[in-house]
């Protein structure tokens, strides 16, 4: 297929000749030809075609401030000219090395060529990989140049970037982690309810062998076989409560107190279900916008019948299970969660969930952004959560707060930096008015250390 180029050449090149002959000049004539030669020359090179390109394999397990290096060899055959090789990336990943936009001159004889390029992962989400387009052009821009998508079905998942809990402990043997009260206890012996299929281990009974699924799973002889596990008898409950109110979009679009708040539900969760305990997750919204409606002209007032009124709102919880698929659950939960003002507050997702957390004496963990807004209503929700757990002579911490403080993410200038100082002890003021014996508040600067650090120094403060 010739281009507008080709045919504007063409019309010149008639143009000179009639002119020429009208005129009886055979130097326009000439000139007429020589576009003529410059346009049969370009008809017989083909653009470049015949595309081949070989990429890298699957990519998983990917964390934030993780690199993603990509390799892709290309081979062209066929045609002369330029080749365009063009591959668009989600716009939240920050290009390290190389280039994924790039040019090659295929020459007459084959082209192969190996390129990479590197791209850093600044931001959770679940991401799809486009195709790859490949473009061949004409040297001279005759013909219409060749196109060739080649096809990438792949899903990136970018999960939040964990702090590994680990079992850090004092002299007097207590771990920095508050757990639930009866994960202090023995387990029972096994029950009839199915929890996973994990790997053999030494001491595993010779009947909890599954000999159909190490049959269907096991590739090489040296693996070993997987084993049935059941739930044991005592029940450990851990109910992670995560602020998704705006105030907690403190600082810029990579780094704010809401990317925090979200990696510190994911080093929980993980922490706390490898420890065998059951783990809740419930999303609410801290001092929430109600639905107004529109007053101000309204002519007719229609009443709506029982089937059309409006459903009551639930709560976004995930209930309280163990082993690797919860986890799996609430990482994907935490992948899509984002900042919204109208929803259920802390209160009332405690009030829907109190079935599944009466007679489980468990530890409650609410991850949120202290503010005179919300120290009243959390208060409140306090006081509801100690109604489910029991009153023991001992007052241990059943009811842990991770105050999530963003100021210093958000402060640029020396001047910011001094105000978002005095907010900060604001906040540290904001959780003594939180005064009961089991209630642990522990304000986190995400600017300053990590969540471990932080929470080794509440542990060698106290």
């Amino acid at each position: 297929m010739i281009t507008g180029l080709s045919q504007r050449i063409m019309i010149s090149t008639l143009g000179f000749i009639l002119l020429g002959m009208l005129m009886g000049n055979m130097m326009l004539i000439y000139i007429g030809f020589i576009p003529i030669v410059y346009v049969a020359i370009g008809f017989i090179i083909q653009p470049p075609s015949n595309f081949q390109i070989v990429c890298g394999g699957k990519i998983e397990g990917l964390e934030i401030d993780d690199k993603i290096n990509q390799t892709r060899n290309l081979t062209v055959s066929d045609g002369y000219g330029p080749v365009i090789i063009y591959e668009e990336w989600p716009q939240e990943f920050q290009l390290v090395n190389g280039s994924n936009i790039n040019i090659y001159w295929k020459g007459f004889d084959e082209l192969n060529k190996v390129y990479s390029y590197e791209f850093l992962c600044t931001h959770r989400g679940i991401y799809e990989i486009k195709d790859i387009q490949i473009q061949g052009n004409h040297p001279f821009e005759l013909r219409a140049p060749i196109s060739q998508i080649h096809k990438i079905d792949q899903t990136l998942v970018v999960n939040p970037k964990p702090s590994r809990v680990k079992n850090v402990q004092r002299r007097n043997q207590y771990t920095v982690f508050p757990n639930p009260i009866e994960s202090r206890i023995k387990l029972g012996a096994p029950t009839s309810d199915f929890k996973e299929i994990r790997e053999y281990n030494y001491g595993d009974s010779y009947k909890s062998i599954n000999w159909k699924a190490t049959a269907r799973l096991n590739t090489t002889p040296s693996r070993k076989p997987a084993v049935n596990e059941y739930e044991r008898e005592g029940r450990r409950v851990t109910w992670i409560f995560l602020d998704k109110s705006e105030k907690l979009l403190l600082g810029n679009s990579i780094k704010n107190s809401f990317e925090y708040a979200i990696q510190a539900a994911t080093s929980l969760a993980e922490y706390y279900i490898s420890k065998q305990c059951r783990v809740g997750f419930v999303e609410y919204i801290s001092n929430p916008l109600e639905k107004q409606r529109d007053t101000w002209f309204r002519p007719f007032e229609f009443k709506q019948s029982d089937q059309e009124s409006p459903q009551p709102v639930k709560a976004n919880i995930l209930y309280p299970e163990a082993g690797n698929m919860q986890l799996y659950k609430i990482q994907r939960r935490l992948l899509e969660a984002k900042t919204e003002q109208i929803g259920l507050n802390l209160l009332l997702s405690i009030r829907q969930a109190r079935r599944h957390i009466h007679g489980t004496n468990p530890l409650f963990i609410i991850i949120t952004n202290l503010n005179h807004q919300s120290v009243g209503s959390l208060n409140e929700s306090i006081n509801e959560l100690q109604k489910y757990t029991p009153r023991l002579r001992s007052q241990r911490t059943n009811i842990m707060i991770i105050n999530v403080s963003g100021y210093k993410l958000a402060s640029n200038t020396d001047v910011q930096k001094m105000a978002s100082n005095v907010l900060y002890f604001e906040e540290t003021e904001l959780s003594h008015i939180i005064t009961s014996p089991s209630v642990l508040v522990i304000n986190w600067d995400p600017a300053k250390q990590d969540l471990i650090q932080r929470l080794l120094d509440s542990v060698r403060q106290g």
